[in-house]
């Protein structure tokens, strides 16, 4: 296997161009129209099979003919509203939206693997099914759109990838279980009664009721979880007021709440709502709530994680395979195909090692493109696994 899956400049350089066309021209989820046919141009020179989804989904289908088993790989193609702040030559032309988080280098990892594949594909069995699923930053996310079109029909395994500048080129994270939370996001107006700010005894401050919700759900984690468990509680905006001296009338807050386990998100989605009762209550407002569940935990099983571990032992030696020492409380939406096929989920370092290196959904992220090379690599090793003919 490694013979046929060395690197060259050749697709160092596809990888790049097509990397940096993306990066260019951005769009956010569910408007990724450019992105999209720019997919099928490219598997159209290939002569590669696909069918649109939606409206900026593609599903590609590499068939080599021979009965065996079918492999999923998935990519998310959306941007994010972040105005670029870096200035190289591949900046983004659309002001206002950046491939910030790196879904530009997933989907040119999955596409030039399309070539790649197709490429070798007398080495394989059975199918392999492309992914170029849309909005994965925008619940509730392309993925399910994806599979109630059937893309994981009689798949045996489905992977994907997420870049990551914690890690160096050349090394992949990977870790078995929880590996990213739940996300939800909540709403809550509070109602109070306003007036004039030099007469507070004749109103009810809904900031004041505010300040003290804000203070008073931070319990949730600190006592009523257990401290070997995970939960993250964040108020991320509130809005209030209109003037300097009137007293507020109604206080909108919005947050979200990240989860591993469904016991735990349960557990802080009932006690959030006694705790905004309780403290409401004893101001005389009121209130109200809209809880909006997001994104289930992603969690990989441990057979697919150990795929992804003897894979990446086999492509990048024992070194280049780095346990994770705790999972991500962000959200992906990867976490609804391994609910409905067996896979894995991994990181695949992108560090620069050249200068500074920015987190993910900073205006100033960018990622080291040598690192592309790899990724193909996972996702044709990943594929060989199940599908190559030994």
């Amino acid at each position: 296997m490694q013979d046929w899956l060395q690197s060259s400049a050749a697709l160092q350089e596809e990888l790049s161009r097509v990397r940096r066309h993306f990066h260019q021209n951005p769009e956010p989820g569910f408007a990724e129209r450019d992105t999209a046919n720019y997919i099928c141009e490219y598997l159209d020179a290939l002569g590669v099979k696909y069918e649109r989804v939606g409206q900026t989904g593609v599903v590609a289908t590499l068939d080599t003919g021979r009965s065996g088993p079918t492999v999923a790989l998935r990519a998310d193609i959306d941007a994010l509203p972040v105005a670029e702040a870096n200035n190289c030559e591949y900046k983004s032309q659309r002001e206002g939206f950046m491939h910030a988080c790196g879904h530009d280098a997933h989907t040119a990892t999955l596409l030039v693997s399309s070539r790649f594949l197709q490429q070798h594909l007398d080495k394989f069995n059975g199918r392999i099914k492309l992914l170029f699923q849309p909005a994965e930053e925008s619940p509730p996310g392309g993925a399910v759109e994806l599979i109630k079109a059937g893309a994981l029909q009689d798949v045996e395994a489905v992977y994907g990838l997420h870049v990551t500048p914690d890690l160096p080129v050349g090394q992949i994270g990977i870790i078995t279980g929880p590996m990213m939370a739940a996300a939800d996001r909540f709403e809550i107006k509070i109602t109070g009664r306003g007036g004039h700010g030099a007469s507070p005894h004749q109103t009810t401050d809904a900031v004041l009721v505010g300040c003290q919700l804000v203070n008073n759900l931070q319990s949730i984690v600190s006592r009523n979880l257990n401290p070997l468990d995970s939960a993250v509680v964040t108020v991320g905006q509130i809005k209030s007021g209109f003037r300097f001296n009137v007293i507020a009338e109604t206080c909108i807050m919005d947050g979200t709440v990240r989860t591993l386990r469904p016991e735990t998100r349960q557990m802080v989605r009932e006690r959030l709502e006694e705790i905004i009762q309780g403290t409401v209550q004893a101001h005389k407002a009121s209130y109200e709530l809209e809880y909006e569940y997001g994104y289930p935990a992603l969690i990989n099983p441990p057979e697919g994680a150990d795929i992804v571990r003897q894979v990446g032992r086999q492509l990048l030696g024992d070194e280049g395979v780095y346990e994770l020492p705790w999972p991500s409380m962000g959200g992906e939406d990867f976490s609804y195909y391994l609910e409905h096929a067996p896979g894995a989920f991994f990181r695949l370092g992108t560090q620069l090692s050249d200068r500074e290196q920015f987190p993910l959904h900073n205006p100033r992220f960018d990622l080291d493109e040598k690192a592309l090379v790899h990724g193909v690599s996972m996702f044709a090793g990943l594929v060989w696994h199940h599908c190559g003919i030994k």
